[in-house]
């Protein structure tokens, strides 16, 4: 057993009442929601491209690709940017809370439903009284046509 353990930082992102967590290493900035233009051809989850500091980016719904219902563009929504190496994308989510410390240990597998090797979750973890799941960033942009 080794007596160092890594910690992860993690932004709290939220769908419904349910707690999703993107390693920070990933997330470029963290703006309140700007004008989307639609573009044509994209996936269903593809919302369009904003343009930020010189930038034309993607948007996905996060909650279209969880699975969930259309994220809902309150006060609160905000768009995460991602990186992935020189590639950015962003994500339409209903808030993102908090910056939170994970011990890469307590995340566990979601499992046998889980199986596939590019799975969109990383693991579970259990903080306090909740579970977050913790995505596979790099699965987001590699499952992406945008």
């Amino acid at each position: 057993m080794s007596l160092s353990t890594q910690t992860l930082k993690i932004l709290i992102i939220t769908a419904g009442e349910e707690q999703y967590g993107l390693p920070i290493d990933h997330v470029a900035s963290i703006e309140r929601v700007l004008e989307i233009t639609p573009m044509p051809e994209m996936h269903k989850e593809v919302l369009g491209v904003i343009h930020l500091r010189g930038n034309v980016i993607p948007i996905i719904d996060f909650g279209h690709l969880i699975g969930n219902n259309k994220t809902a563009k309150t006060d609160k929504a905000r768009i995460v940017i991602l990186q992935h190496e020189d590639s950015y994308l962003g994500l339409l989510t209903e808030a993102a809370t908090d910056v939170i410390d994970i011990e890469a240990g307590s995340i566990q597998s979601p499992g046998s439903f889980n199986a596939k090797k590019d799975s969109l979750i990383q693991g579970v973890s259990k903080q306090d009284d909740h579970l977050v799941i913790v995505l596979n960033c790099p699965v987001i942009f590699k499952n992406r046509n945008v």
